[in-house]
């Protein structure tokens, strides 16, 4: 096991000093990626998150959405605002924000393992450029959002069977002053942001080197930004390019995935079932989607 260990290391070692230009050029890929797409809409939100728990913001959500969330999900109250806040900012922040609750005390680690598996949403505004770039019409970018909504839904409504402790007794935290959560919600995104861009850069460097070598569409799975830049300039039809990314979209990708894993890496996560999940589901809503399509096709063409 430990030869097959240190082949593979070597392996991997040979590939990159041989391809150091693919290397260079990923990591730059890479880096104005993150900091022109990803930094700009995950470092305010990861600031922000530290803000609305410091003012008790959950507790205003479970007044609105509790009820209904804890009821629809099988979750506790205080899982609401991580559900909500995701729809309204892109993954991983919903490790970020599910971490914070965690390090509040405010939800177990029972409930974490389960909502992170329907809070992975894209960023409303890059769903709405991808439209506008590849297709030309925003109603197509808020169809794919929506079927990111259903498909989170649906997940969520499947593990609701999964049973665990409800705690609706929510009480306000004890508070540090505002100053020293601001330098402390700052020094976090930093930390974060760096986790994040170090995922992006070796997914980015993996994936063109097995593009070199391999013409394999599993790397459609490893990274969302560059996948559906890649499936954007596939020689298919429109249809077929919206399925895929749909598909993209509601699985999220494996470097995410992993990034989300990564921030919340103090605490125990099962990777595999959410891997699953998403994948299985993903699957699914595009099944579905399939064949609503050639529905319309057929009896209204």
């Amino acid at each position: 096991m430990n030869k097959c260990k240190y082949i593979i290391l070597t392996i991997i070692l040979i590939l990159f000093i041989i391809n150091i230009d693919i290397v260079i050029n990923s990591t730059k890929e890479a880096s104005i990626l993150f900091f022109n797409k990803v930094f700009i809409s995950i470092f305010p939100f990861i600031i922000l998150s530290e803000i609305l728990i410091y003012y008790d913001y959950h507790i205003f959500l479970n007044k609105i959405f509790g009820n209904f969330l804890s009821k629809l999900f099988n979750i506790d109250k205080n899982s609401t605002i991580v559900f909500i806040l995701s729809m309204l900012t892109s993954s991983p922040s919903n490790s970020i924000f599910i971490k914070d609750m965690l390090d509040n005390n405010l939800i177990d680690i029972k409930t974490a393992n389960k909502i992170i598996c329907y809070t992975y949403f894209p960023s409303i505004s890059f769903v709405m450029g991808i439209s506008l770039s590849i297709f030309k019409n925003l109603k197509i970018g808020l169809i794919l959002w929506l079927n990111v909504l259903l498909n989170n839904i649906i997940i969520g409504l499947y593990l609701r069977k999964e049973k665990i402790i409800i705690n609706n007794n929510i009480k306000p935290l004890k508070k540090d002053n505002l100053i020293t959560i601001l330098k402390e919600s700052i020094i976090k995104g930093i930390n974060t942001s760096t986790i994040i861009l170090g995922n992006l850069i070796i997914f980015t460097i993996l994936i063109n080197i097995i593009d070199k070598y391999i013409n394999c569409n599993i790397t459609l799975l490893l990274e969302l930004t560059s996948s559906i830049i890649k499936i954007s300039n596939m020689n298919i039809t429109n249809e077929i390019k919206l399925l895929l990314i749909q598909f993209m979209l509601c699985f999220s990708s494996i470097s995410i995935i992993l990034q989300s894993i990564t921030i919340l890496n103090k605490y125990k996560f099962n990777i595999k079932k959410i891997l699953i999940i998403k994948l299985v589901f993903s699957l699914l809503i595009c099944s579905l989607s399939t064949c609503i399509y050639f529905f319309i096709i057929k009896y209204y063409r």
